[in-house]
């Protein structure tokens, strides 16, 4: 694997530049080289936090046309931090309440938004079908990284040895601190889960449990996932960015509250 498989281009995006080679589109933003205001500033592509709809339109136009798509073709979902998988042909007007989008269209571009959660994008070459998963806790624990790879599997004949992931930047286990609320549904749910939580003590703190501090590996949990459903290490390519850690880059709201603004991440088949 490339030491470096990202780029960022035109001060707007991470781009996996390599996958250009069939036509594909994989991409996520950073926070710069939009129009919205203190603290969204300036490439934020959500209205939830405050922004206003010219705003967000303005920003996803000027992404658009650096990738050299249409924006009318974007395809994002109304997340709710679920395993509910929409399919899709066409950019709907209304969004479907989804956390992961799968299309078969070339020329419609699936994706999901981000502030800490894990982007994912998947791409079939050879049957040209792809998808944009949106992976929290929450969808983690539900597993719907591993949900997503067996609905191309079943509906399209993907093989996984074909596919190519993108995983994009997310707070990391540096900054990703949870209690009992997070890890025991993914401990329960996702049978070597365990493996990715470490335990880091404080020991300035004079209260032993209070110097206790779990730590959450979210992208390396959705890795394994894409490795043990059969995904090629040599065809994952991860930025290995904490969005937390990186305020230059990245919002995050872990790091910020509320408001912070949205990262969008897309992925498609241009023909």
């Amino acid at each position: 694997m490339d030491d470096n498989p990202f780029k960022i281009l035109n001060s707007l995006a991470l781009v996996l530049t390599k996958v250009a080679k069939f036509s594909a589109v994989a991409a996520f933003s950073i926070r710069k080289g939009g129009q919205s205001p203190p603290s969204l500033d300036s490439l934020n592509f959500s209205t939830k936090q405050g922004d206003s709809l010219d705003n967000v339109r303005t920003n996803l136009g000027v992404l658009a046309e650096f990738l050299n798509i249409d924006a009318g073709n974007i395809a994002t979902c109304n997340q709710v931090h679920g395993d509910t998988v929409a399919v899709i042909n066409s950019v709907s007007s209304s969004p479907p309440k989804a956390d992961a989008i799968v299309a078969a269209q070339p020329g419609i571009f699936p994706a999901v938004k981000t502030a800490d959660c894990v982007p994912i994008l998947l791409m079939d070459p050879v049957h040209k079908v792809c998808a944009a998963i949106h992976a929290g806790w929450r969808g983690t624990a539900l597993r719907v990284t591993r949900k997503v790879v067996r609905l191309m599997q079943e509906d399209f004949g993907t093989d996984v040895s074909d596919l190519v992931a993108a995983i994009g930047p997310a707070i990391g286990p540096c900054c990703y601190e949870v209690d009992d609320n997070v890890l025991i549904p993914v401990s329960r749910n996702v049978p070597w889960a365990d493996s990715f939580v470490t335990l880091e003590m404080n020991h300035e703190s004079g209260n032993p449990a209070r110097g206790k501090s779990y730590r959450l590996d979210l992208v390396g949990v959705n890795r394994f996932e894409l490795t043990s459903m059969g995904v090629q290490e040599a065809n994952i390519y991860s930025t290995d960015l904490c969005t937390s850690c990186r305020p230059d880059l990245f919002f995050s709201h872990r790091r910020d509250g509320v408001p912070s603004g949205r990262h969008i991440a897309v992925t498609g088949f241009k023909e």
